[in-house]
């Protein structure tokens, strides 16, 4: 895909094999230090951007902990949809007991993963022979602000970044060892990634390669991924009577627009709405075209950049299919397609930067140089804005549901909260917590919802504007703490999501509506009504 690979291209000098490679990660630390210097308040002083990484790091506690992928303590759930992100952020939850230290720890660690990530690309595009088009790429995913604000989101995007391209470099090596452990470890860090881990390879060897060899790098992956899926359906059948994640019952399909109205939106809206994202993707499919049209069969080079669009586009159909994207410019629904992001902007240097050396006699070493990081350069630009956005959302959620499960961390552990955010209250709550929607709490997904609901009566109910409501409280409790953010709300454009409140279940009965649905309850006020800190 570089243009010392494609056929009949001039090959001018490069970087140098280890000199790119040297950079790239010259490019990392500064990129480390750019984040502290603009969004310190981010690095040092701020949670995550969204309530789910609280969820992942509830899990990675309880794994530290020696209690398995458990919600509440010693009790399995199937909420964790990134196992292997878990397992991951472990050592941050082994090396302190300070909550501060293992944020920080938590978002070190996915920026050491989009470096790597950003340098398994480099390697792939063929940065061995220090190809400068190579570094162009790697720099572009390594700058992009919605990658960048990904890996220290304290979700899983960067692990699973870093799985596509290792299964990149796996297949292009066709290590058989290699390619069926990353198809193993795919659906443990996303569980849409096996569409890349088949589309990729059954696009860059088809009609190129020996059946024989196909088939022998489709059964490896075939291997893997029955392997993992295998276990973790047993592990979910084990754990909730179901051989998925509680999140997929309670998340997929979501009474959301059709499949076609899904896609649109996702493409016209989601995707164009990515900083710097348009425009290579249009790119590369012209110059895929271009360059297809102008050859008599395709280089290998340009297999591989076909390949991963195809791979990338696969994944953003089963992203938006799954998960309709009603809130295109939120990070909830972003996070989802960002995995694959880079499969569909990196290739765009590669391939111009090729098509443009061949056509242009006797270029310039350098001009060749700063053409290459130019892509990178406009990415730079973006960064400061993506990051001040990314603060204010963690600073939305630390003032709000972060607040929430401050108030309850001194509630005894057996009274029960009934909760609509269900990862900052258990992550800092102390009492029981029922997710209300199920996503960690797979006893709501049944018919039997009622009766578990009434075997765990609520001390404490928290309700979102839009999601969850009390019909018709008793004016006999104590007046609702109302949580609120202290800037704009930016986590999502639904505003009215941006106020939680907390109700103290004083004593006889009532109504909880969320999503629909409602359930009858009977108060048991354990504890002080709003404990606080202990």
């Amino acid at each position: 895909m570089s243009a010392e690979t494609t056929d009949a291209t001039p090959v001018s000098p490069g970087l140098g094999p280890s000199w790119g490679g040297v950079l790239l990660l010259c490019a990392g630390l500064i990129l480390l230090g750019a984040w502290g210097w603009l969004a310190p308040e981010y690095l040092m002083a701020r949670g995550f951007p969204l309530d789910d990484a609280w969820i992942h790091a509830v899990y990675a506690r309880s794994l530290a902990a020696g209690q398995g992928l458990a919600y509440n303590p010693g009790i399995p759930a199937t909420g964790e949809t990134s196992p292997l992100w878990a397992w991951v952020l472990v050592p941050s939850h082994w090396l302190s007991q300070d909550v501060a230290t293992r944020v920080l720890l938590t978002k070190l660690t996915g920026f050491l993963l989009h470096v790597m990530a950003s340098g398994a690309a480099f390697l792939a595009l063929g940065g061995r022979r220090g190809d400068r088009w190579a570094l162009g790429g790697a720099l572009l995913m390594l700058l992009h602000p919605d990658l960048v604000a990904a890996s220290v989101s304290g979700m899983e995007v960067p692990l699973a970044s870093l799985c596509i391209w290792g299964l990149v470099l796996a297949l292009k090596a066709r290590s058989v060892l290699a390619l069926g452990l990353l198809a193993a470890a795919a659906p443990l860090c996303r569980p849409e990634l096996p569409v890349v881990t088949w589309t990729l390879p059954v696009l860059f060897l088809l009609g190129r390669e020996p059946l024989r060899e196909l088939a022998r790098v489709l059964g490896a992956i075939a291997v893997g991924t029955a392997v993992s899926f295998g276990g973790m359906g047993l592990w979910y059948l084990a754990a909730s009577g179901r051989p998925l994640p509680a999140t997929f019952y309670a998340k997929v399909g979501g009474g959301g627009p059709g499949l076609w109205a899904s896609l649109m939106r996702g493409f016209t809206e989601l995707l164009p709405g990515l900083s710097f994202t348009a425009l290579p993707v249009l790119g590369v499919l012209v110059l895929l075209v271009a360059e297809r049209r102008g050859r008599p069969g395709p280089s290998e080079g340009w297999r591989l950049a076909a390949a991963l669009v195809g791979a990338g586009l696969a994944f953003c159909c089963v992203s938006f299919a799954l998960i309709h994207p009603l809130d295109p410019a939120a990070f909830y629904h972003q996070r989802y397609l960002l995995p694959a992001l880079s499969l569909l902007v990196v290739p765009f240097v590669p391939l111009a930067g090729g098509r443009l050396q061949a056509r242009v006699p006797r270029p310039g070493h350098r001009l060749w140089v700063v053409l290459a990081l130019l892509p990178a350069g406009v990415c730079a630009l973006r960064l400061p804005a993506r990051l001040e956005r990314l603060t204010n959302d963690a600073r939305n959620i630390d003032d709000v549901q972060v607040s929430v499960g401050r108030m309850l961390s001194g509630a005894p552990p057996e009274a029960v909260v009934w909760a609509t955010d269900a990862g900052a209250v258990r992550y800092f709550g102390q009492a029981f917590v029922v997710d209300m929607l199920g996503l960690n709490t797979p006893q709501m997904l049944g018919a039997d919802a009622q009766a578990y609901l009434d075997a765990h009566a609520p001390a404490y109910l928290e309700t979102v504007p839009t999601w969850s409501r009390l019909v018709d409280p008793d004016r006999s409790w104590p007046t609702p703490r109302i949580f609120r953010p202290s800037t704009e709300y930016t986590v999502t454009r639904i505003i009215q999501m941006r106020l939680h409140a907390l109700v103290f279940c004083a004593q006889g009965t009532g109504t909880y509506d969320i999503r629909g649905r409602t359930f009858a309850f009977r108060c048991a006020p354990l504890g002080p009504p709003f404990p606080g800190p202990p």
